[in-house]
């Protein structure tokens, strides 16, 4: 299925560079009437990095983030005004996994003289693993498939941060020395999360994480050295679990006398509530960063606020 999406995705982008959309917009202007740069990101992860960047570095600047509030990332691809946006662009800033094929096609077809920041050169990447229990698509994957999800880890996302500013500060070498101080506040408290997240790892009594959901914390939990049990791989599009696999999570909740059962933002949460039910745990949100809601969106709170709330609730868990 996954696979099929992904297809059903190259297919989309095909048509649109094959409907001479894009020779349309290379036309366009990059900075805004006004002046302001423009810049597009794919994912919110990257759109509140940036946003808090420029914002506290007083650079005038319109951020866009493509996916709507609340909107799925994995099966998104983009619409005409959505490449026209990237297209007509100062700075695009995206991932680069799979699920982003299209955005590769779109900048070799039209961006190649633009700028363009890769998330994926910024980090050591990982590829997606099925631990015992979870359930395997029903098609096989690609060998080493990478997670995706890169920005989970604290670090990860000082390092997506950093490459931001540097991009930026070339941009704009006259806020070079606002940019510099942007980025330290920013950094600080995303050093403040990795040591909390070390001192969870040092004092916990558990050591194991029990997501009854898709599982986009590899990174996370790598870093840290956190074990973990999953229903899905992070970029499945399954959300029914197979007997199978809900048996083997009440199985090892049981086993292990584990409290807490996690489940991701804009869960249909039909299998931790089954798992819930069968072993008398909680069941708590974790915010994957993928995208939020339009409350939160609205709320101003940033990715370290939510990381914040993830190390929260796995302190709790492994207590």
């Amino acid at each position: 299925m996954k696979r099929l999406i992904r297809k059903l995705k190259a297919l989309g982008a095909a048509l649109l560079l094959g409907t001479g959309m894009l020779g349309v917009f290379a036309g366009c202007g990059s900075r805004a009437d006004d002046g302001r740069m423009q810049i597009v990101t794919t994912v919110f992860a990257t759109y509140d990095l940036t946003k808090q960047l420029v914002d506290k570095a007083g650079i005038p600047c319109n951020v866009k983030l493509l996916l709507t509030p609340g909107g799925e990332s994995h099966s998104y691809e983009p619409s005409p005004s959505d490449v026209s946006a990237i297209q007509s662009c100062d700075l695009f800033i995206y991932i680069g996994g799979a699920s982003e094929q299209w955005a590769d096609k779109l900048i070799s077809s039209s961006r190649k003289d633009k700028r363009n920041l890769r998330m994926f050169d910024c980090v050591n990447l990982l590829a997606e693993e099925t631990v015992e229990g979870m359930q395997e698509e029903e098609e096989e994957e690609e060998e080493g498939e990478i997670d995706e999800h890169i920005w989970t880890s604290p670090m990860n996302a000082d390092s997506m941060l950093s490459a931001i500013n540097e991009t930026l500060r070339e941009m704009e070498p006259d806020k070079t020395a606002d940019c510099n101080a942007a980025f330290e506040e920013i950094h600080t408290e995303l050093l403040e999360l990795d040591r909390e997240a070390a001192e969870i790892k040092e004092n916990a009594r558990r050591n194991t994480l029990v997501f009854a959901d898709r599982f986009p914390f590899r990174y996370l939990t790598e870093a840290y050295g956190w074990e973990y049990y999953a229903a899905f791989p992070g970029c499945s599009s399954d959300t029914d679990a197979s007997a199978a696999t809900l048996s083997f999570l009440i199985q090892k909740v049981k086993d292990e006398q584990i409290g807490t059962v996690f489940y991701l933002e804009n869960s249909q949460q039909k299998i931790s509530d089954a798992v819930c039910k069968a072993t008398g745990a909680k069941a708590v949100m974790m915010q994957s960063c993928n995208n939020v809601s339009k409350e939160d969106m609205q709320s101003g709170r940033h990715y370290q606020d939510f990381m914040r709330d993830n190390l929260a609730a796995i302190r709790e868990a492994l207590s």
